[in-house]
């Protein structure tokens, strides 16, 4: 029988007909939520995530899904999946780039991540990012948790230079636009790009961050919240659930990176 002891956090970015790389299709993605279903895992929220990884024990099959940026086609193919299976996920979104508009998505265009990039740079930014009000209801329903990705997305650069007064206000901005907009506590922060230092962690924690989010693979054991690792995304649901069944014990995980690397 498998020891479980950690819990596997998933990385997405885009769930769209559009692209590749950080793009999987809505047919995948609802094909991973039908094999998650079948074999009974259970997606969490942030606070439950919070609650379990302290806990004395981790319960079996339990798996936090993550979006990184606040792409507007995680409103559009990603929400209603998630909707109809009932299922939770966290959206880290980078608040300089959500806007207050009213958006007719019907006419919704999909692009590839570094075109959705680009045009995220342009006063056209409402095209390819959630708006505020898409947030609120995905947050309302149960089904997003919208927690930080910084303001400006621009937090590497400041990590890089040591430009840790920028860093600090970027952040503090970012958690504050949400909990104001959304009224509700953020206390989960994805590094954009998944750069960060420990100068960088003393600050987040500082600002009441409880959860910091890598990009790095690996397990998330009892107390894990400084550098939580994450799985990002590459194949169908019989992938994802072996990669779930290995993250989800620290000696599978072990094991498998020796092989690997080995």
């Amino acid at each position: 029988m498998m020891i479980r002891n950690s819990i596997p956090v998933v990385m997405y970015h885009h769930v769209s007909p559009a692209g590749w790389g950080l793009t999987i299709s809505p047919g995948l993605f609802e094909e991973h939520l039908s094999y998650l279903k079948r074999d009974g895992w259970k997606t969490l929220s942030g606070d439950e995530f919070l609650e379990i990884i302290q806990a004395e024990e981790i319960p079996a099959k339990c798996v936090l899904l993550t979006f990184d940026d606040g792409f507007a086609d995680n409103y559009v193919y990603a929400y209603p999946i998630l909707k109809r299976y009932g299922m939770k996920a966290i959206l880290f979104v980078a608040t300089s780039f959500i806007e207050d508009v009213e958006v007719n998505r019907d006419e919704f265009r999909p692009l590839p991540h570094k075109e959705a990039w680009e045009m995220a740079f342009t006063e056209r930014r409402h095209e390819v990012m959630c708006t505020w009000a898409e947030l609120r209801e995905m947050e309302e329903e149960g089904v997003f948790d919208i927690q930080s990705h910084s303001h400006t997305h621009e937090t590497p650069v400041y990590i890089k230079e040591r430009r840790y007064r920028e860093l600090r206000e970027d952040l503090l901005r970012g958690k504050r636009d949400i909990e104001e907009r959304l009224s509700k506590r953020v206390l989960h922060l994805g590094w954009p790009k998944g750069y960060y230092d420990e100068e960088g962690i003393r600050i987040a924690t500082e600002l009441g961050f409880k959860a910091l989010y890598t990009t790095e693979r690996g397990p998330n054991i009892r107390g894990t919240l400084r550098e939580v690792r994450r799985l990002p995304v590459k194949g169908d649901g019989r992938w994802l659930l072996n990669r779930l069944n290995i993250y989800s014990s620290t000696l599978l995980s072990k094991l498998y990176h020796s092989v690997r690397i080995g």
